[in-house]
């Protein structure tokens, strides 16, 4: 028998599989590049990669970040998941020419992936949707290396008011959490130093604006860019060295 929680979570997430699954031949899920790109490559710019990484993108959408990261790793990895099969596979398909990118589909609390192993784990704009914030933060601290990053991008949250109008008008259930609940979610897990930041998009709005369901007017969308987008970081901790073993004799120790 299913524990509630987790029927609860595999209701949630396959109602929101079939809506996102529907973006991909309405041409939605190529607008989100459009909407997000900005933010993301200034994100990128600030995650400090070295070639050999190995990175996680966690709900990657079509892949277009992936791909950005997977030509800033080259001797690295970089593996996206998503619950949206038909997503996943529109990624696939635009990334043959990336050896060292993979695609799967997955949940992030239950990333379909061994313990301590990416180096930098990366979420945009999909954070909201988790049926479990908390319970997401632990699954991404299982899969996150000794001494590795996480770096959680959202616009929709408590401080910024200029988009709380979306919960209307999502596929799906949505939370919207204030930035010290994003960090208390990530600190209890037990990652490190976990600060919020904003990262902000100065892409200049076109004369010919036309307002819709995510920003009613020109001033709206102008307020939202001034808010910018959140972002929570943090660190799991190194491992703690090794300490001397018992065997080993003591140097202090007084021999008669």
């Amino acid at each position: 028998m299913i524990p509630p929680h987790q029927l609860a979570r595999l209701q949630h997430e396959e109602h929101l599989r079939e809506q996102f699954n529907k973006w991909v031949a309405s041409g939605l899920a190529a607008e989100m590049e459009t909407w997000h790109r900005p933010a993301t490559e200034k994100l990128i710019d600030r995650m400090d990669l070295e070639a050999h990484e190995r990175i996680l993108e966690i709900g990657c959408g079509e892949g277009w970040a992936a791909r950005l990261l997977s030509a800033r790793v080259p001797e690295g990895a970089v593996v996206g998941i998503d619950i949206a099969d038909e997503l996943i596979g529109s990624a696939r398909a635009q990334s043959l020419d990336h050896q060292n990118l993979l695609f799967a589909p997955g949940s992030v609390e239950e990333i379909p992936w061994a313990e301590d192993y990416f180096t930098r784990v990366l979420s945009v704009e999909t954070a909201y949707y988790w049926h479990s914030p908390d319970l997401a933060a632990r699954e991404i601290f299982r899969v996150t290396a000794w001494g590795g990053y996480v770096f959680i991008l959202m616009s929709f949250y408590a401080e910024n008011s200029h988009s709380h109008h979306w919960k209307d008008h999502a596929p799906g259930d949505i939370h919207l959490r204030s930035t010290d609940e994003w960090k208390e979610s990530f600190t209890l897990m037990g990652f490190e130093n976990v600060e919020a930041d904003r990262i902000h998009d100065n892409t200049p709005i076109p004369d010919n604006f036309t307002p819709d369901v995510h920003w009613r007017s020109r001033e709206e969308k102008e307020a939202f860019q001034r808010e910018g987008f959140l972002l929570i970081s943090g660190r799991k901790p190194p491992l703690p060295e090794p300490g001397p073993l018992a065997s080993e004799p003591n140097p202090l120790r007084i021999i008669d």
